[in-house]
């Protein structure tokens, strides 16, 4: 299933125009989609319903579910008109006139100006057409008061394709929005459903087939594959090749972490432990003499390498030519050392997973990234990955699509963006790139260290023999599912701490 902004839902729409598909066949089949659905979770046909209806199609899609309540034997329908009668499109006109004349016991206000006696009554069930997923400014002020009153009102909210007043690419509150129960959706996801305020106003999502061509998907570049429990269940052994029974730890892999001076020793302890949990034979630590003490007794399974301030290179070219992948930025202090290391694997043919310090040290000299000799990927946060670009964090977050898919191709790299949901780009040979949405992980996941756990996954199963976007796409998941094995419930998620993450690992 995948997650599209408003621009691929357009260009789906059109496409299928063009195929010959007529606007008001799928109008129709969304219509009767939401009425099944709320058919489903209202099954009393004395229920009592309010549908609310744009000027736009949004509002044709409304007044036709209407109508095709009242065809189940819904014996309350009202609908009331919630848009600019001079702005109403040749759809919902269309529709409006089919209801009207074919089922006269619904009632229909609005259309003459505003009449409160229909909605200031208690409904069972409240459906939101007013508007869809083409919304791309601030609401008015009467707009958002109207909203907010909706809010206030008892009853199951249902949104038609996007709760109204939420942006539907970028998951923005466009002044003030429909909490809704559940949203019923056309076709695809919208991006918006999982960023910003997204998952919190659209409640329950239901995706509708409504006849669009997926021929069309492949013309889109924004497309985001969903990354759900059902996806990782049914592919996970793509990301686990068989530990064979004769094996030994050099068979299933050695991580090198590598530790800066004055460095957060925790960061870098949670790292090794996680790569261990994820599978890996071996973890050495390339760290500060003072420093090898500290992991010897926190984790007595890994080998600390010691170096000297004075012969850092000398000693880190014989710590990399016994690793399978390099992994560096949790513990990592950006400092002239912190530099000097992050050049030298750049300049180096091991594989490499760079995270946090290591991030902020490369969006100083992308110029060295993007010449880098190594295969590798990268797994900034929002705030690193606006440093790496340059901008405001809050404009990332806005478009971090375009940013993600922009950055990723510009230096051909593979990335997770990490957030409350996470934006994977991979970048394989001969593929192009493919966009992921992570669906896996709750709250639980916002605890300090989380980070440093999975940079730790990802590579532990680059070692283990899986290739760079394997690991780092099922490490991403892997990470998430664990937060969910440890906290089923809120009470749970708010005492996680990333041991508890790296305890659930698989």
């Amino acid at each position: 299933m995948y997650a599209l902004t408003a621009k691929g839902m357009k260009y789906m729409d059109e496409y299928a125009s063009r195929a010959g598909l007529p606007g008001v066949v799928l109008m129709e089949n969304a219509a009767r989609g939401v009425a099944d659905v709320v058919a489903e979770r209202v099954p009393v046909k004395s229920a009592k319903i309010l549908v609310l209806a744009g000027h736009g199609n949004n509002g044709g899609d409304a007044v036709a579910a209407a109508r095709w309540l009242a065809q189940k034997g819904y014996t309350d329908v009202n609908v009331y008109f919630a848009g600019r009668i001079e702005k109403a499109g040749d759809e919902l006109k269309r529709q409006m006139s089919i209801l009207m004349n074919s089922h006269r016991e619904v009632r229909v206000s609005g259309l003459r100006g505003i009449e409160r006696n229909i909605l200031n009554a208690k409904y069972d069930c409240i459906i939101d057409g007013i508007y869809g997923i083409g919304l791309n400014k601030v609401l008015s002020d009467d707009d958002i008061r109207f909203v907010k009153y909706i809010n206030s009102k008892s009853g199951l909210k249902v949104a038609i394709d996007v709760p109204s007043g939420l942006n539907a690419t970028s998951g923005l509150i466009m002044g003030e929005a429909i909490r809704a129960d559940m949203t019923v959706t056309f076709g695809s996801y919208k991006t918006g459903m999982f960023f910003g305020a997204g998952r919190e106003c659209c409640g329950e999502v239901k995706v509708v087939d409504i006849g669009l061509m997926n021929d069309a998907l492949d013309s889109i570049a924004d497309k985001l594959e969903v990354l759900d429990s059902g996806f990782l269940d049914s592919t996970i052994g793509k990301a686990l090749i068989p530990r064979a029974e004769t094996g030994h730890k050099g068979t299933f892999g050695t991580v090198g972490l590598v530790i800066s001076t004055n460095g957060m020793l925790g960061a870098g302890m949670l790292a090794a432990k996680a790569a261990y949990r994820a599978g890996c034979g071996l973890v050495k630590i390339f760290c500060p003499s003072k420093y090898t003490g500290f992991f010897n007794v926190s984790i007595p399974e890994a080998v600390a390498v010691p170096y000297k301030a004075d012969d850092v290179l000398g000693a880190f070219e014989d710590f990399r030519k016994g690793t399978d992948v390099i992994l560096i930025g949790p513990g990592l202090r950006e400092d002239s050392v912190g530099r000097l290391l992050v050049k030298q694997i750049l300049a180096g043919s091991t594989p490499a997973v760079f995270d946090a310090g290591a991030l902020n040290l490369i969006s100083r000299n992308l110029k060295s990234f993007r010449k880098r000799k190594c295969s590798c990927v990268i797994t900034p946060h929002l705030g690193e990955m606006a440093r790496l670009c340059g901008e405001d964090i809050n404009i990332v977050a806005r478009s971090r699509i375009g940013y993600t898919r922009k950055f990723s191709e510009r230096f051909d790299v593979s990335m997770v963006v990490k957030s409350d949901v996470s934006l994977i780009a991979l970048r394989d040979q001969g593929r192009g790139q493919r966009l992921y949405l992570n669906t896996a992980g709750n709250s639980g996941l916002a605890t300090a260290g989380s980070g440093d756990v999975l940079a730790g996954v990802i590579a532990s199963l680059i070692a283990q023999g899986n290739d760079p976007d394997t690991s780092l796409m099922y490490g991403v998941m892997v990470h998430g599912r664990a937060a969910e094995k440890f906290a089923q419930d809120g009470d749970a998620r708010r005492k996680m701490m990333a041991g508890d993450i790296i305890d659930n690992l698989f």
